[in-house]
């Protein structure tokens, strides 16, 4: 036993040197540091754009809800005058329009006079389209007019609404919204 611990003494006393200039070296070099600094901006960034993100879709889903709010309404309305009673007079008959209806249902006394477009705050709130070189259109709920195929007229082609159009007869429409790079995110159709 005594021979082994004497053994051991002379390996540390020979490689005594080399121990100590290891001891001394830092245990993060310059190099380790850059990685580490390069791996938090990295997270950094990241988290950045998950909480962006998850800020766009909670926009995307507010803006969804309240195309499907109006699809809803429309619905109702047509319902209420089918059974004669009446509907706002700017949704009805040969006096309103198309542009009336829209500005009724946004007015302070209107229905909707909450809805705002969240995805472009400077864009407008219905469009009637969804123009990818139109930054004011991003985010805009747009209502087309269905018309008969001229081949089919049991299917319907969709078109823009005329904002002269005259409410006095039943109107296939569809419903969707300019979404994130202005894919149209289909709500639904309905007749008013």
């Amino acid at each position: 036993m005594e021979g082994t611990t004497s053994a051991n003494a002379a390996n540390r006393d020979s490689s005594g040197p080399a121990d100590e200039h290891r001891q001394l070296e830092p245990y993060l070099r310059p190099t380790d540091f850059v990685w580490i600094v390069s791996f938090v901006f990295m997270l950094g960034i990241n988290v950045w754009f998950g909480i962006h993100n998850y800020a766009e879709i909670q926009k995307v889903a507010s803006t969804q809800k309240n195309a499907e709010a109006l699809l809803a309404w429309i619905t109702e309305q047509n319902k209420i005058r089918e059974r004669g009673q009446p509907i706002p007079p700017e949704c009805d008959g040969p006096a309103g329009t198309w542009h009336e209806c829209l500005a009724s249902t946004l007015s302070a006394t209107g229905p909707f006079h909450t809805f705002e477009n969240l995805l472009q705050p400077k864009g407008k709130i219905f469009s009637d389209s969804c123009e990818r070189g139109d930054l004011s259109t991003l985010g805009a709920i747009v209502i087309e007019k269905g018309n008969p195929k001229p081949l089919d007229p049991s299917a319907l082609v969709y078109t823009k609404m005329p904002p002269t159009l005259r409410l006095n007869e039943r109107l296939a429409l569809r419903v969707f919204v300019c979404a994130r790079s202005f894919h149209p995110m289909h709500i639904g159709e309905t007749v008013l």
